[in-house]
């Protein structure tokens, strides 16, 4: 399926929200994740994917705020070599990030939700 562009009024923040976890190995990975740490490996194995792909989608997804790793990004050695890194799902990012989404699809601005509470 083509990628179609974004509407002109759609906030970056949801158009990047969309591009990360519009693909279904992301939003795997995520669920993965959610129920354990996991490694790059192992999440190569539970999504079916080859593991630099998975390195790939870890990184869009820990640009977001999404996953969480347990090596700092100066500790990590390039190409996967040394002690194995463990991801995790940052749970408080993905409500904010679904509820900026929901927001949006429902056509509620952050006006109208602190009007709510």
């Amino acid at each position: 399926m083509p990628s179609l562009p974004a509407p002109r009024d759609m906030p970056t923040e949801v158009k990047v929200i969309i591009d990360a976890i519009g693909h279904s190995v992301r939003t795997e990975i995520l669920r993965q994740l959610a129920e354990r740490p996991l490694g790059v490996r192992e999440l190569a194995d539970a999504t079916g994917t080859v593991v630099s792909q998975v390195r790939k989608h870890l990184a869009i997804l820990e640009d977001l705020g999404l996953v969480i790793a347990d090596v700092s990004p100066d500790g990590r050695r390039p190409g996967g070599r040394g002690r194995a890194v463990l991801w995790s799902t940052n749970p408080e990012r993905a409500k904010e990030v679904g509820k900026m989404w929901i927001d949006y699809v429902t056509g509620r601005s952050s006006h109208d939700v602190a009007q709510d509470e």
